[in-house]
């Protein structure tokens, strides 16, 4: 009886550990996000002009650059009315620039806007910790 009631409590355990490691890798997309943001921003526009949009959002906005991946609706919106056609553009380069972080093969599909793609991301992560979670679990149970 304590045998298994141990073993459940061990189970529990690791399970809360992999959801940790779920929650921890919510507040990673955000910081992958950010940096691809970074870079699409600098590679089309350049250093200079990234900074200076970066200050034209906190200023006039109040979207501060560690809060765009949390905003990103009102990102786009924003730099759509600044940018115009262009914008869509720039969130090409950002999900290519993600997708590469995230160690996968970008292949653009029709009709498909930013969020699409970030939601997309999400579901993938989730689905390939929910699979390791799973595997390692298994070995543990063979062990």
């Amino acid at each position: 009886m304590q045998g298994r009631v141990l073993n459940e409590s061990i189970t529990a355990s690791a399970h809360t550990r992999e959801l940790a490691v779920l929650d921890l890798n919510a507040k990673t997309v955000d910081s992958l996000v950010g940096e691809s943001i970074d870079q699409a921003l600098d590679d089309l526009l350049g250093r200079r002009a990234k900074e200076a949009i970066y200050d034209y959002l906190e200023r006039n906005y109040s979207l501060a650059r560690d809060d765009i991946p949390k905003n990103m609706e009102k990102f786009f919106r924003l730099t759509g009315e600044t940018f115009g056609k262009a914008s869509r553009t720039i969130a090409r380069c950002i999900v290519k620039r993600l997708w590469e972080k995230l160690g996968w093969k970008f292949e653009g599909i029709n009709g498909f806007e930013f969020s699409d793609y970030l939601e997309m991301a999400k579901a993938r992560i989730a689905r390939e910790l929910v699979q390791k979670a799973k595997a390692s679990m298994l070995n543990r149970r063979q062990e």
